[in-house]
C-alpha cells in the first residue's frame, strides 16, 4: 500500500524513475543516520562483599566487622565442641564408675543399691555443670566480640 501523500509510483515515482531499483535503495539507506543508543552514565559501584546471615543482600559488610563475625562463630564452635568432648569423657568416665560399683558389692543406701541412685541422681548435676560453663564461656566470647567491635565502629 501508498501512503496519500504519495505519488501513485512510490516514493521514488515524482523524479520519474518509477519503483527505485535495489542499487538505488542501498545508496539511499546509506545516506541515512544509524540509530545511537543513548543511555545515562552508571555511577561508580564500590565492590560490595557478600553478605551473610542476617544482612540484606546487597548491603555493604565492612571487612573488618566480617572478620570479627568470623572469630566470634569459629570460637563459639571450639567452646561447643570442646564442651561436647569433655562432657561425653566425663559422662563416660561416671558410667564406668555405675558399672564398676554395680559389680563390686553395691551398697545398699536407704534401701536402694549405689548403682541405681547413680544412674537417678548423678547425670543431672553434670549436665548442669557443663551447661554453665558452655553458658559462661559463650558469654565470654560475645564480650570479647562486642570490645572488638566496638573499637571498630
Amino acid at each position: 500500500m501508498s501512503d496519500p501523500g504519495e505519488p501513485a509510483g512510490g516514493p521514488h515515482a515524482a523524479d520519474g524513475a518509477g519503483a527505485a531499483s535495489g542499487a538505488d535503495a542501498g545508496v539511499e539507506a546509506s545516506a541515512r543516520p544509524s540509530r545511537v543508543r543513548v543511555t545515562a552514565e552508571r555511577p561508580i559501584e564500590t565492590a560490595a562483599t557478600a553478605t551473610r546471615g542476617i544482612a540484606l543482600p546487597g548491603a555493604l559488610v565492612r571487612e573488618a566487622g566480617a572478620v570479627f563475625v568470623g572469630g566470634l562463630v569459629r570460637s563459639q564452635l571450639r567452646l561447643a565442641l570442646g564442651c561436647l568432648l569433655a562432657f561425653l569423657l566425663v559422662a563416660g568416665a561416671f558410667t564406668a564408675a555405675i558399672f564398676v560399683v554395680a559389680h563390686t558389692g553395691d551398697p545398699v543406701v536407704v534401701g536402694v543399691p549405689l548403682s541405681w541412685l547413680m544412674q537417678a541422681y548423678g547425670y543431672y548435676p553434670l549436665i548442669l555443670v557443663f551447661a554453665v560453663i558452655y553458658a559462661r564461656g559463650a558469654t565470654r566470647n560475645e564480650q570479647r566480640y562486642r570490645a572488638l567491635a566496638g573499637r571498630d565502629a
